[in-house]
Parts: structure tokens; sequence; C-alpha cells
């Protein structure tokens, strides 16, 4: 793994072998991210997606070993059990251009995974809902927002 930082936006690249799900995780938190978003791209291999069944209320779940482009995965950042959880779905691609999708479980790097991680500092966790069966995003704590720091005045050159 090798990540930069500007501001609130984190730049992340995974190499071949590492788990996306977990490896982003524990960025997450050495990174102390609270909440916010993840986009990603590359390929990977051994890649475990689900579709939830509300009926049923469990996941079905779908194991691809062969490696697969990732063509897109789309992410949210909360909290659950205290820890960072990111929720991720992806769209994978075929050899034939076939593409399938769903909640991404885990899968590991096959060629190189770039992720741009951007950071809020809204907190939010993920507790159980009686509806879907399933542990939805809650907001935990208000936003604070920041006051604009008064900037001195430009200093005008005196004029010889």
């Amino acid at each position: 793994m090798d990540a930069r930082k500007h501001g609130s936006v984190h730049v992340v690249r995974l190499d071949r072998g590492e788990p996306v799900i977990a490896s982003l995780t524990e960025y997450l938190e050495r990174a102390r991210i609270p909440g916010g978003s993840v986009i990603g791209l590359g390929a990977v291999a051994d890649a475990e997606i689900g579709c939830y069944d509300p009926v049923r209320r469990v996941y079905d779940r779908t194991r691809i070993p062969e490696t697969r482009e990732l063509l897109s995965l789309v992410g949210s950042i909360s909290r659950l059990d205290g820890r960072p959880f990111l929720h991720a779905h992806v769209l994978l691609g075929a050899p034939d251009h076939s593409v399938v999708g769903g909640h991404l479980f885990e899968a590991r790097v096959a060629i190189t995974g770039e992720f741009v991680i951007q950071g809020v500092p809204i907190r939010s966790a993920r507790l159980p809902d009686e509806d879907t069966g399933l542990k939805l995003m809650r907001f935990t704590a208000p936003v604070r927002s920041r006051r604009p720091r008064a900037r001195p005045a430009p200093r005008r050159r005196s004029a010889r």
C-alpha cells in the first residue's frame, strides 16, 4: 500500500495480493477518517460480491475467482462497532465485456487498485434497522461548523 494526502483527499494505491476492504479499512483507521466516500478502479481476483434479498433478509453471495477489471468501486465510510466500516459496491468486467456487480464483501488486488478517499468530519454509525434486518448508516454527532479565520488586510506599499 502507498498513500498520499492533500487536505481531506487521500489517494491510496494497493498492490497485487492485498485485500481491498481490509486494506482500505486499515488505512481509514490509521488516517482517522470519521466519514466520507471512496471511489476506485483497478483489477481484482477472488471477489466475493452479493445482493441483499429483503424477503429472506440475507445476502445472496457469489465468489468470482478469476481476475476481473474493477470498473468501479463506490463506497461510504461510517463506523460499525467502534471501527471504520467501508460499505462498498462494485462493477466487475469480464474479458467478454460482460459486467457483474453488487455489494463487495472482499476481493484481492490482481494487478493494481487505485482509490480516492474524500474524508469529511461527519460522524455516523451502522445501527440495526428492524424493517430491513440490516445495520444502516445513522448520523451520530452534529457537524461542527468552523468559523472562517479573519484574514489581515493586505499591506499597501507606500509610493516613493
